[in-house]
């Protein structure tokens, strides 16, 4: 029997029991889909946490205050600050040829800004005039902070875009007068504290990272946010450096930890009071929790795959059973025990693949109705996934449709004749 004519003949039996075959390619369809589904769901989450990171700014080594240590017991309670701006300079004095641009930030917390009636709560963190660099963020319209501002800590300020739509609507508030406001006490003895701050910039839409909208928010010169907005001088909670290119990260960072070292005068081998990362070890580590992630929905879609085959497996007994005298015949009028094998391997690959094919077009449907439901949520098919499913699903129908195919090829013909 030639390969054509065992195709057309398994191809025919699963035709002919269409129920059957419907309900045998049912397990292996809703295991590609889920596969398929699963996988797309941990693809997107790992380009969601990517995309995410790298909106912060590409290429970033960061270096952040340590906690204090004794004898080699790291303290619980909150981190020393031991970082000041007199370390940035020196960062950007001594690596300046080798680094793009240099920032450090000074959170001061929420405050209260009030403009013609417009009330609204915002962070106000307070940065150096490379920030737009550093984080990759233009600015719609207006002007960044200048080493002048830094210099006489000028009450100026530049706003996020959703600030600026909840105080100004659709008006440029470039050149207008915010006002940011705390109260301290209650009651009568309730005191305000009013600042008043002229916005030179607005700050380019930039979405929400992990949660949290990056457009709600008030930049203001370091020096203001230090000594005008906290009333202490030199610290600063983060220091930001742009590395030439990815390829120069850890050369960047060694470089940042020697200068450091060097002003804090750490001796070799001290625990330092600082600590510094870079953006690829974070992406790095990020990647291997979102990998695990996906490979572990993958493994749950893979036992609905393994479930199919074992179902695939049980059909086939049951064919071969049926179709005792058939075999018997085909031998009788001289088909090979491969020709045999071959019929039954070919029908059970038919049912795995098309239920494969199904399984992708369901996987599909599943992935658009969950973006529909949870809009924010990403979810990415990729070629190689469909064909693993596929390639997984095939491979199935091989491994549990031999067993039957052997058993098939292995009858004696007068026993097949002789079966009732």
């Amino acid at each position: 029997m030639k390969i054509l004519d065992s195709f057309r003949s398994a191809l025919q039996s699963v035709v002919v029991n269409k129920l059957r075959s419907a309900l045998t390619m049912l397990g292996v369809i809703i295991g590609v889909a889920a596969v398929i589904a699963m996988v797309a769901v941990g693809n997107g989450a790992s380009q969601s946490v990517q995309s995410s990171v790298l909106a912060l700014g590409s290429n970033l080594v960061s270096v952040t205050p340590g906690s204090q240590t004794d004898a080699g017991l790291r303290g619980a309670g909150p981190t020393i600050q031991t970082l000041t701006l007199d370390d940035m300079r020196a960062i950007q004095t001594q690596l300046g040829p080798t680094i793009k641009a240099v920032d450090a930030e000074q959170r001061t917390g929420r405050w209260q800004v009030v403009y013609a009636g417009q009330n609204w709560n915002t962070q106000v963190t307070g940065v150096s005039p490379d920030y737009p660099i550093v984080r990759d963020w233009p600015l719609t319209s207006g002007d960044f902070f200048t080493e002048s501002d830094l210099n006489i800590f000028a009450q100026v300020a530049v706003i996020g875009a959703m600030t600026s739509q909840q105080l100004f609507g659709e008006a440029d508030p470039v050149g207008q007068t915010i006002q940011f406001r705390q109260v301290f006490g209650t009651g009568p003895f309730a005191r305000a504290r009013i600042i008043n701050f002229r916005v030179i910039g607005l700050l380019d839409t930039k979405g929400s990272t992990f949660g949290f909208s990056r457009d709600d928010q008030i930049l203001v010169p370091t020096t203001t946010a230090q000594r005008v907005l906290q009333g202490q001088t030199k610290t600063v909670d983060t220091i930001v450096v742009k590395a030439a290119s990815s390829d120069t990260m850890d050369a960047t960072t060694e470089d940042v930890r020697n200068v450091l070292l060097q002003r804090h005068k750490i001796a070799e081998g001290a625990t330092p009071d600082f600590t510094v990362t870079n953006q690829n070890d974070t992406l790095a580590a990020l990647s291997n929790i979102t990998a695990t992630f996906t490979l572990l929905l993958g493994a749950i879609g893979g036992i609905s795959l393994l479930v199919g085959g074992i179902g695939i497996m049980n059909i086939m007994l049951v064919s071969v059973n049926e179709r005792t005298r058939e075999i018997g015949i085909r031998k009788a009028v001289g088909a090979r025990k491969m020709d045999i094998l071959t019929q039954f391997l070919i029908e059970a690959v038919a049912l795995t693949g098309l239920g494969g094919i199904l399984g992708i077009l369901l996987g599909y449907g599943i992935t658009q109705v969950v973006q529909q439901i949870q809009s924010g949520l990403l979810v990415i098919i990729t070629i190689g996934t469909v064909a693993v499913a596929v390639g997984v699903s095939v491979a199935i129908g091989v491994v549990f449709g031999l067993y039957p195919a052997m058993r098939a090829a292995s009858l004696h013909p007068i026993q097949a004749l002789r079966y009732e």
